[in-house]
């Protein structure tokens, strides 16, 4: 019986093994696209920054010569910045998704560049009459076609339209079968039921809590040794790595260390439990 008993928890051991990584690993890539993710490697590669000191290097940013120093101050304004922030998410998510990359709208940076202003002025970076405000919208009206223009350019020179390149567009697409929902709760529940019958076989000393905690715990710490390996490649690379290459690793980690925290909250808990439902039952 013993025997019998052991067999069976090993084999529930690999069902439990099995489906947990699935279940993580999916949580995992549906993380790394998410909206945070791509904000978040959006914030630390610093890619509004540079899409926003390339820009001024534009002759189109300058009107002319007559509002340069303004118009850098107006792009550099949070108002701006939000803008090219939920820009580059958007496309990004929308090439994740294989919808490929949109330019910018000319009305869209213009009401972009009106908000900018309007900050600029309310926190007295820039100061302006009405007279003098009417004259700049009016020459940023003009030059809206170029700058529209030049915008873009600056945006396809980044690299962010190769985001996604076809090897990693194939990745994606199975990625995609791997996260959708009924892959992902459907591992998950295998994963309960796996624990549920390993902790009923040894429900007398409650030693499965602390064998399905070990597992997840396990599990928890391979997602944590692989987002260490990307950081590592991140760091190894550097500058070197274009820019969209580097967002991407940022995505992945993200991904990786959601799923990773999911898995130690969920097997700590469980090798918590193990004393707690030990006192409980024993003092029954």
């Amino acid at each position: 019986m013993r025997v019998i008993k052991g067999i069976l928890a090993f084999l529930l051991a690999i069902i439990l093994i099995i489906s947990a990584s699935l279940a993580l690993g999916s949580y995992a890539v549906s993380e790394a696209i998410s909206e945070d993710a791509v904000e978040k490697a959006i914030t630390e590669t610093d890619a509004v920054g540079q899409l926003t000191d390339n820009i001024i290097q534009q002759n189109t940013v300058n009107l002319g010569g007559v509002y340069g120093e303004t118009m850098q101050s107006v792009l550099k304004s949070d108002a701006m910045t939000a803008f090219f922030t939920e820009y580059t998410a958007r496309c990004l998510q929308s090439q994740v998704y294989g919808e490929g990359m949109e330019e910018v709208g000319s009305d869209d940076l213009n009401m972009a560049f009106s908000q900018g202003m309007d900050e600029c002025l309310a926190n007295g970076t820039i100061s302006m009459n009405e007279g003098e405000r009417k004259m700049f919208d009016d020459a940023l009206n003009a030059a809206m076609p170029n700058l529209t223009k030049g915008v873009n350019y600056v945006l396809n020179q980044m690299d962010l339209d190769a985001f996604v390149d076809e090897e990693t567009a194939e990745q994606i697409e199975m990625a995609r079968t791997v996260t959708s929902a009924q892959v992902r709760y459907g591992a998950a529940g295998i994963a309960i039921m796996a624990c549920l019958l390993i902790v009923a076989l040894y429900w007398g000393s409650k030693i499965g809590l602390i064998l399905c905690g070990v597992i997840i715990l396990v599990i928890a710490a391979f997602l944590f040794i692989l987002s260490m390996m990307i950081d590592q490649t991140v760091d190894a690379t550097g500058d070197g790595m274009v820019l969209s290459r580097q967002m991407l690793y940022v995505m992945v980690t993200y991904g990786v260390q959601s799923a990773m925290k999911v898995g130690a909250v969920v097997g700590g808990a469980m090798i918590i439990a193990f004393p707690v439902f030990r006192l409980i039952f024993r003092s029954r």
